[in-house]
């Protein structure tokens, strides 16, 4: 069973950044932490808690990945980092996003400031974007899967 306590403390510090960016916007303006069916922290970033299908939702989650490693001595060891983020919101047409370019980008910028691997999920139109919608994109394939380059191991 893999430890969600970092993961739950990513998920409070960004989505305190996240209302401060988002505070008093006339867009994305509400910000709400949930927990997946497996009990892993994620955020919706909505219009006054609009989450139904057409409206302008982010939805950011993070888990644990198995990174396992070895020491010097070629003992197992179980990293502390790193997490994945998965990032989602709906297409409101073919390629066109339904949040604006400039929420995405706050949502996206403070997200990459976590330091974990980010995943981008862009959800069919006509689709809600829910913990199910985001399970079906993740699937299908990410459509942006991006590491560091260099990720030193980490022991616990």
């Amino acid at each position: 069973m893999q430890s969600t306590a970092k993961a739950i403390a990513l998920v409070r510090d960004l989505a305190n950044k996240l209302q401060i960016r988002y505070q008093g916007s006339a867009s994305l303006n509400t910000v709400r932490q949930a927990f997946d069916a497996n009990g892993w922290p994620m955020i919706f970033i909505s219009v006054g808690g609009n989450e139904a299908e057409g409206q302008p939702v982010v939805l950011i989650r993070i888990i644990g990945e198995n990174a396992v490693s070895t020491d010097i001595f070629g003992n197992s060891t179980y990293s502390y980092a790193p997490h994945l983020l998965q990032f989602a919101y709906e297409l409101a047409s073919a390629n066109d996003p339904e949040p604006s370019l400039a929420d995405i980008m706050v949502a996206t910028f403070e997200s990459v400031k976590t330091g974990v691997r980010f995943q981008l999920y862009e959800i069919t139109h006509g689709t809600a974007v829910t913990e199910a919608s985001l399970d079906a994109a993740v699937a299908a394939g990410a459509n942006a899967d991006l590491d560091e380059l260099y990720w030193p191991t980490k022991l616990v």
